[in-house]
């Protein structure tokens, strides 16, 4: 299972008190949960900024729970997407090509791009969406 972690849900994931993300956290920690990730763009900048959530994906890594992909095939996937009202089409890039269908973010214009362009593209927003978690979505 793999799924898209959004930097705008990085400090709720690292909050053991955050309820909502728990499920999240429990999967990745207790399960065979993984996360895909490519060192580009406005996803490598925010990920640099935050020193908790960047120690904990070099600890996912050494466990083998972090799946990254070439940035140059990010690079080229965003000049084939098409039109979107959100700001991360590094992510949205990200999902098309390893074929993740499930992101956790909170960012409404970029739930409603991944809906739309994702092929059963799921969102992730609270704790009542921990049945997504159980399902085989990673390819």
């Amino acid at each position: 299972m793999c799924l898209i972690l959004d930097t705008n849900r990085y400090g709720d994931f690292l909050n053991p008190e955050n309820q909502d993300m728990k499920p999240v956290r429990d999967w990745m920690n207790a399960k065979n949960g993984k996360m895909v990730y490519s060192s580009i763009g406005k996803i490598k900048k925010e990920l640099r900024q935050s020193r908790k959530m960047n120690d904990k994906f070099k600890e996912y890594r050494r466990a083998g729970k972090i799946i990254s992909y070439p940035r140059q095939a990010i690079a080229e996937e965003k000049t084939n997407l098409p039109s979107h009202k959100s700001d991360d089409p590094d992510v949205l890039a990200l999902a098309r090509v390893s074929e993740v269908t499930l992101l956790v973010t909170d960012d409404r214009d970029l739930q409603a791009d991944f809906e739309r362009i994702i092929p059963g593209g799921r969102i992730y927003k609270t704790k009542d969406d921990a049945d997504f978690l159980s399902r085989d979505l990673c390819p």
